[in-house]
């Protein structure tokens, strides 16, 4: 007996059906990424061969040009040629850039060493092809040299060579130099590129003269200032570095310098309260905890007979200063003979501890601790750490002498006020000429004002020393010294305290033998009817206002623990009087 078995129509579960669609998401988006990977090759390919065929077209018309005809428009040496053009091939649009200069080779001595005295021996072509696909930009370069079809002649005039150093008067490699003049029949402009030893030769120069020379750079994105020659005008009518002509067979040497750019913060203040914490270790009293030192005058190892302790460590504080707006520089004074040290960290907790070290991470440096006599702790958020206490280890290899810590002193700041919207001029030191009186002309003169929060950025500025003025105020401190250094390339900030303006006004300025500025340092001022000790802020400066009158029998005298005190008679004073002292330990 047959049976009649059921038909099955199999078909695709939902769970099949997503892994095939999934597979074959991938399997084409594969083959579609290697064939777009081709045909972006293969179109690549095409261009490079264009380029390439472009290339060698031109190069061959420039071969077949009378030697003299071989040249750039407003180039050196000149000729027909366009600096920068346009081309097309197989539908690609190739921006040319052609480079034609003399070349003075060392086979016959090069310069002054030239055995013929002609150093424009031939002439060097040199081809760049850019275009463009995709998105994507590309580029070819195609060299070649073409020789004079007769003996060198003295017809391509002179060199010019252009050296550009740098702030720090280093030679600067990959400066831009422009050499142009528009007095010559054809006119000359054309740009080279400081080679490594930051020169940049243009042989071959049509003899004349008023050529001129613009220099910038700008390397791996850090941008340059400019220096050039200056035309003589009515409002410059003596410039420093004037046009120059260049001599048949001669070589014409000039020098310019450029620097990084950078901003200057400017900060204009009516009002700045600091204080000090400042310990002279008379005793400990003001030791939260110690171990093996001793006090009576000055911080030392324990003294057992003779024989000092190999360590010892003291902690001071608390020191919660009330208000605390920041926390700034650290002075040490101390006497440390061979074999000993001693080291600075700072900690938080509560007496009598245990305290805890604050990370590098809130103050750099912290973790090692720090030796020096004088640093900055400004980096501590006065919010985070409104109290610190500072750790002081001392040690010695050698039992018979001990570290000595004189003094330490805590410099923080308590509280500011905004001078707003304050006029002023800024000026640098660097000259460009002389007006008719013989009076200087300075590069960079601006007038401007502070915002209505006090401050104010300068842009751009250059590596030099720049002078404010505030009309109708006197500069009671600036943060750093003033005039203002500017080094280009780091972003600047200077601090004014400014107050009304009096006729006769003294600041001195004490620093160490390093340029540090000394904070707390006792400068006495004195003459018949006048006798006042003012001490340096944390700029390290003394403002002297109010009795002050304009004379020459002063005596001036500074004096710091750990340092050599100065004294200089016969000071004079004389409207806003200004003078700097350095001090050795």
């Amino acid at each position: 007996m047959s049976q009649l078995l059921p038909i099955k129509n199999a078909g695709f579960t939902l769970v099949e059906l997503i892994i095939v669609s999934a597979l074959s998401v991938i399997i084409f988006g594969a083959l579609f990424g290697s064939l777009k990977y081709s045909l972006d090759l293969v179109s690549a390919s095409r261009a490079k061969l264009s380029a390439l065929a472009v290339a060698n077209d031109r190069m061959e018309y420039f071969r077949s040009l009378p030697y003299n005809d071989i040249g750039t428009i407003l180039g050196i040496p000149p000729g027909t040629i366009p600096q920068n053009s346009t081309t097309s091939l197989n539908g690609i649009e190739f921006t040319e850039k052609v480079l034609v200069e003399y070349v003075d080779d060392a086979a016959d001595g090069q310069g002054a060493a030239d055995a013929n005295g002609i150093p424009s021996d031939y002439k060097r072509v040199k081809l760049m092809y850019t275009w463009e696909i995709r998105g994507e930009t590309y580029n070819i370069i195609s060299v070649s040299d073409i020789m004079p079809r007769s003996v060198e002649t003295t017809a391509g005039g002179g060199t010019v060579r252009i050296n550009v150093i740098d702030a720090n008067s280093a030679l600067l490699q990959g400066a831009t130099v422009r050499l142009f003049n528009d007095g010559l029949v054809p006119q000359i402009d054309v740009t080279r590129v400081t080679d490594a030893s930051g020169a940049a030769l243009f042989s071959g120069a049509p003899a004349g003269s008023d050529y001129q020379v613009e220099v910038t750079a700008n390397i791996g994105g850090h941008v340059y200032s400019t220096d050039k020659t200056y035309i003589a005008t009515t409002s410059n009518p003596n410039p420093l570095v004037a046009p120059f002509s260049v001599l048949e067979s001669d070589v014409s040497t000039l020098t310019f310098q450029i620097s990084e750019l950078s901003d200057l913060d400017i900060v204009t203040r009516s009002v700045v309260n600091e204080n000090v914490f400042q310990e002279t270790f008379a005793d400990l009293l003001a030791v939260a905890s110690s171990s093996q030192v001793a006090a009576g005058g000055d911080l030392v190892l324990m003294d057992n007979f003779g024989v000092y302790e190999t360590s010892g460590f003291a902690y001071l504080g608390p020191i919660t200063p009330t208000p605390l707006q920041a926390w700034q520089v650290v002075r040490v004074a101390a006497d440390i003979p061979a074999n000993t040290l001693y080291r600075v960290q700072f900690y938080t907790g509560a007496t009598p501890g245990p305290f805890t070290l604050i990370p590098d991470g809130d103050l750099p440096g912290n973790a090692t601790g720090f030796s020096d006599t004088i640093f900055d702790i400004s980096a501590l958020d006065p919010i985070t750490y409104p109290t610190i206490y500072v750790g002081i280890t001392l040690e010695t290899t050698n039992s018979s002498v001990t570290p000595e810590l004189d003094e330490v002193s805590v410099f923080y700041r308590e509280s500011e006020n905004v001078l707003s919207n304050t006029a002023f001029s800024i000026r640098g030191n660097k000259i460009i000429g002389t007006d008719a009186a013989m009076q200087p002309i300075y590069k960079y003169s601006v007038s401007t004002s502070t915002d209505a929060s006090g401050e104010l950025t300068v842009v751009d500025l250059e590596s030099d020393t720049y002078t404010l003025n505030f009309g109708g105020y006197d500069i009671a401190r600036s943060c750093p010294a003033h005039s203002y250094v500017h080094r280009g390339g780091e972003h600047g900030k200077t601090e004014l305290l400014l107050v009304a303006d009096t006729a006769n006004t003294v600041r001195v300025s004490v620093f160490d033998t390093l340029g540090r500025a000394i904070p707390g340092a006792a400068v006495h001022i004195t003459r018949a009817g006048y006798n006042t000790t003012i001490l340096t802020d944390v700029c390290g400066q003394a403002f002297f206002t109010g009795g002050v009158t304009p004379d020459s029998d002063y005596t001036i005298g500074v004096s710091a623990t750990g340092y050599v005190s100065y004294n200089a008679s016969s000071f004079t004073v004389g409207g806003d009087t200004v003078t700097t002292v350095i001090l050795s330990q």
